[in-house]
């Protein structure tokens, strides 16, 4: 209770570094998980567009497509097949395009059968193509590498932008947590000497700093899930009213793994940054 009451009582004769210390790790805390539900909204939406993303191989007349069929759904990079029939493909073309019905009647059907899967990684598109031209009654492979190509940039660029904005935020917080404790210590200065020398231990004096900065990591974790969590569903509200197409992330599991999370790593840097504090302005020897 000695420690506990200590640190409060630093909080409060500090208050003004110690409001900059939780202002300055709310924000970040904020933007972080600002940044962590926007993620989460775009992965949904890319796993939606995945689902999308098709191979077609087009089988050369006189090609035997259940045989194909049969081998390319062994395939263990292949979710699903599809065997298209050239019926079934020209029925398809004319309902896109009703003005083509009228002259399919008077001409043979030119389509061939073609074979439609889906990936469970596209990343694995250009290899499984590969894999599809060499095999025998295969004419051409259409692996929509475009879409392909723009799925995996938007991707690996979310993440390099998420790994830097993670590591700048974080930093920014654990120095004023750092700077927070230092003033802590050098109000304190004279008080640590005296409990030197009446014999206090290196923990007895270093508790209270430790425990300053667990609360200052508290009380922003606390403060921004408060901002955090009514704003999300505000905005995904808002979203759901304008865009009903758009897919959101409302699992409650899911958002309470977040607010864990973000307590969790929020408590560690108030740690962490006391714990940096302590080990360079209490040099103490006892």
């Amino acid at each position: 209770m000695y420690a506990f009451n200590q640190a409060l009582r630093a909080l409060r004769n500090n208050w003004i570094a110690s409001v900059s210390t939780l202002t300055t790790m709310t924000l970040s805390l904020t933007i972080l998980a600002g940044f962590s539900l926007l993620s989460l909204n775009l992965n949904l939406t890319l796993q939606e567009l995945q689902s999308d993303l098709e191979l077609a191989a087009y089988l050369e007349e006189g090609a035997n497509p259940p045989a194909i069929l049969e081998r390319v759904n062994a395939w263990q990079e292949v979710a699903a097949v599809d065997l298209i029939s050239p019926e079934e493909a020209l029925a398809s073309l004319e309902s896109e395009r009703p003005y083509i019905a009228q002259a399919s009647g008077a001409v043979a059907n030119p389509l061939p059968f073609t074979l439609r899967m889906r990936l469970i990684d596209p990343t694995l598109t250009e290899g499984v193509a590969e894999r599809l031209r060499g095999l025998p009654g295969v004419a051409e492979v259409d692996a929509i590498s475009d879409e392909v190509e723009t799925f995996l940039a938007i991707n690996n660029a979310f993440r390099v932008v998420g790994s830097i904005l993670i590591v700048v935020l974080l930093s920014a917080a654990l120095f004023a947590i750092v700077n927070s404790i230092r003033a802590a210590i050098t109000a304190r200065k004279d008080e640590i000497e005296v409990m030197r020398l009446v014999g206090a231990t290196r923990g007895f004096i270093r508790a209270p700093f430790l425990i300053e900065g667990f609360l200052l990591g508290l009380i922003s974790a606390l403060v921004t899930l408060a901002l955090v969590l009514p704003g999300y569903r505000f905005v995904t509200d808002l979203l759901s009213e304008n865009l009903p197409l758009f897919p959101l992330e409302r699992d409650p599991l899911i958002l309470l793994q977040v607010a864990v999370l973000l307590a969790a790593l929020s408590l560690l840097v108030g740690l962490a940054g006391s714990a940096i504090s302590v080990s360079q302005y209490l040099q103490e020897d006892v």
